[in-house]
C-alpha cells in the first residue's frame, strides 16, 4: 500500500493538472468570446479521451525534436499508452457516442496563455478553436502536453436516442415514384378493406361478364327471394354449395343489375407490404399517382455513421442539425478581433505548415463565413496596413491561403488567411481591410489591432552588431529580426560580463528575449548569438 507521503504527492499533481486544464477552459472561452463565438461547456468523457492521448504524447513524443516522424494527432498501435489512432477512435474509446471532435494539441508550453497564444497564431488549430458548430470541450495538461478535444452535444443526444426521420432507410418503389420508408410502413398499417384484393367469382356468365366473389358470396348463402328457383323453367347453379339461382335473376345480374354485381376490377394485384399483402392494381396504382407530398421520397439516398453505434443518418438531417447551431451565429468571424490589443507578432510552426518555405512570418489575419448564413462567397480583396497616426502604410509582402491556394487542402470555401510575410512590429497598431461578395451581396470589412509590447522597453537589435545603454535592474525586451541566414536569431546566446554583475534572460520568442542585468561593476556585457550577431549591453553611467 502506498504511503500517506506519496499519496498525498498524488493528490497535489491531480489539483495541480486539474487548475491547469481549468485554466486552459477558461482561456479557450475568452477567445471564442473575443471572436463572437458562443463558450464551450465541459465534457467528461472527451477529458479521459483526452488525458490518455496527452499520457502518450508525454511518453512518445519530445516537443524539443525539430523533426517529428508523425502527426501528434496520431498514435501507434502497439505503442504503451496506445487508446486509438485518431481523435474520433480515442474519444469513442473513452465511451464519447459519436466522432465528430476535433482536436489541437500543443506540448513544451508552462501555462495556459503561452500555449493557447501558440494555437491561435497557427491558422489551422485557430479555425479549430473558433469552430462553429463546437459547443463542447474536454481537455487534458500533460507533464508537458495539452490536449484539447472539442465536440457536439447535439449529436450526443442524436446518438443516443435517434429520433424516427433521422435515420436513413431506402426508399420504396411505388410504380416509378420513390416513396418514403415510414409512408409505406403505415400505409400497410392500416390498408382500407376495399384495397384488398378479391378475384373475380369462379363462375362467370354467359355473356363472359364476370361476377363480384363477394357479391355472390352473399347470393349463394342466402339467395334473395327473387333469385330462388321455382322448381320449374330454367336455372343456373354457380355455386360451390349447389343452390339453383332462377335463370332470368342471374342473368340480369350478368347485365348489371344491380352494378355491384359485376366484378369491375382487373383482376391484377400488387403484392405489398414486408407480409405479401395482396391489394388491386387499381387501388395501388392510384396510391402511387396520387402520392401527397409527404409521401415523397426527396432525399439524395446518402447517409453518414457518426455515432458510435452501426446507426445510418441522414445527410439531410445532419445538414439540418448543422443549420439549427449555425442560424444564430455571426456571419462572419474574424481573428485578430477588432479592438485586440495582445496580440503575438509572428507565425513560426505549425504542423501541418502553412508556410512549408518559410521559418518565421507574421501572424496571421483570418475570416471565416458562416457556412449557414451564405451560401457563396467571394474574396476580392485582403490586406494589412501598418498605423502610425493617421497614416496607413499597406504592408505589401503576405500572402494568401484560401481553399485553392492551401498547400494542405484544410481550408474551406467560406475560410481565409492572410499571411505577413515578416513579422509584425512589437507594440505596434494595424488595420486589416477585406472586401467580399456574399452571396453577391457586397460586403467591406476593416479593423483594428495591436501588437502586444510586454510594457517594457524595446531594444531592437537589427544590424549584425549593435550596442545599448541600459540602466542596473531594469527589463528590456531584446528583439533580434530574423535575417534570410537566420530565422531564429536568439534560441543560442552566449554570454561575457564581469563576475559579480548578473544577467538575467528569458525566452519570449525565436527571435526575442527578456533581459535584465543586474550591475554591480561598470562593465560592457556582450552577447553573441549564432549567425555572428553581437549586442552589447552597457550599464548607465559607465565608460562606453
Amino acid at each position: 500500500m502506498a504511503s500517506p507521503k506519496y499519496m498525498l504527492l498524488f493528490v497535489i499533481c491531480l489539483a495541480s493538472g486539474l487548475l491547469q486544464a481549468s485554466a486552459d477552459f477558461d482561456r479557450v472561452n475568452q477567445v471564442r468570446r473575443q471572436a463572437g463565438l458562443p463558450t464551450l461547456s465541459g465534457a467528461p468523457l472527451l477529458d479521459d479521451a483526452a488525458a490518455r492521448h496527452a499520457a502518450y504524447l508525454d511518453r512518445h513524443r519530445d516537443p524539443a525534436a525539430k523533426r517529428q516522424p508523425r502527426s501528434a494527432h496520431e498514435q501507434i498501435p502497439g505503442q504503451a499508452g496506445f487508446s486509438g489512432a485518431s481523435p474520433a477512435a480515442r474519444a469513442l474509446a473513452a465511451g464519447y457516442p459519436h466522432r465528430r471532435v476535433l482536436e489541437n494539441v500543443s506540448m513544451g508550453y508552462a501555462d495556459a496563455d503561452d500555449a493557447v497564444d501558440a494555437l491561435m497564431s497557427a491558422i489551422y488549430h485557430r479555425l479549430t478553436f473558433l469552430d462553429f458548430a463546437a459547443d463542447e470541450m474536454g481537455l487534458a495538461v500533460g507533464e508537458r502536453s495539452r490536449v484539447f478535444l472539442l465536440g457536439r452535444s447535439d449529436f450526443d443526444a442524436l446518438c443516443e436516442s435517434p429520433p424516427p426521420d433521422a435515420l436513413f432507410s431506402t426508399p420504396m418503389d411505388c410504380l416509378g415514384q420513390p416513396m418514403r420508408r415510414s409512408y409505406y410502413d403505415e400505409l400497410c398499417s392500416r390498408l382500407p378493406e376495399e384495397a384488398l384484393f378479391v378475384s373475380a367469382h369462379t363462375v362467370s356468365c354467359p355473356n363472359g361478364a364476370r361476377l363480384d366473389a363477394r357479391f355472390m358470396e352473399k347470393v349463394c348463402e342466402e339467395p334473395p327471394r327473387a333469385a330462388r328457383f321455382a322448381g320449374h323453367g330454367r336455372y343456373f347453379v354457380p355455386c360451390d354449395n349447389g343452390t339453383r339461382i332462377d335463370a332470368d335473376w342471374f342473368l340480369g345480374l350478368c347485365e348489371g343489375r344491380p352494378p355491384e354485381a359485376l366484378y369491375s376490377a382487373s383482376g391484377s394485384y400488387y403484392e405489398i407490404c414486408d407480409d405479401k399483402q395482396r391489394v388491386d392494381a387499381e387501388w395501388f396504382e392510384q396510391q402511387c399517382a396520387n402520392l401527397p407530398e409527404a409521401a415523397r421520397y426527396t432525399d439524395s439516398m446518402r447517409f453518414r455513421r457518426p455515432c458510435s453505434a452501426p446507426l445510418d443518418i441522414r445527410v439531410e438531417y445532419l445538414d439540418a442539425s448543422d443549420a439549427m447551431r449555425l442560424d444564430d451565429l455571426p456571419e462572419v468571424v474574424v481573428w485578430p478581433p477588432a479592438g485586440a490589443t495582445d496580440i503575438p507578432p509572428a507565425f513560426f510552426i505549425e504542423e501541418p505548415d502553412p508556410l512549408p518555405d518559410l521559418d518565421v512570418a507574421g501572424y496571421p489575419v483570418s475570416l471565416q463565413v458562416n457556412p449557414q448564413r451564405v451560401e457563396r462567397v467571394e474574396l476580392q480583396h485582403f490586406a494589412l496596413f501598418r498605423l502610425r497616426g493617421d497614416d496607413a502604410q499597406p504592408l505589401t509582402s503576405t500572402r494568401l491561403l484560401d481553399k485553392d491556394s492551401d498547400p494542405h487542402a484544410v481550408l474551406t470555401a467560406h475560410q481565409f488567411a492572410l499571411f505577413p510575410l515578416d513579422r509584425l512590429d512589437w507594440g505596434a497598431r494595424y488595420r486589416a481591410v477585406a472586401d467580399l461578395q456574399l452571396d453577391g451581396r457586397p460586403v467591406r470589412l476593416a479593423w483594428e489591432f495591436t501588437v502586444r509590447d510586454h510594457g517594457l522597453p524595446l531594444l531592437t537589435a537589427a544590424a549584425a552588431s549593435q550596442r545599448f545603454v541600459i540602466q542596473s535592474g531594469l527589463e528590456y525586451l531584446l528583439y533580434l529580426p530574423p535575417t534570410d541566414a537566420s530565422a531564429h536569431t536568439v534560441l543560442s546566446t552566449r554570454t561575457e560580463h564581469r563576475r559579480g554583475n548578473r544577467v538575467n534572460m528569458e525566452l519570449v520568442d525565436a527571435n526575442t528575449l527578456r533581459v535584465r542585468v543586474e550591475a554591480r561593476y561598470c562593465d560592457r556585457i556582450r552577447m553573441r548569438f549564432d549567425g555572428g550577431r553581437e549586442v552589447e549591453l552597457i550599464p548607465q553611467g559607465c565608460a562606453g
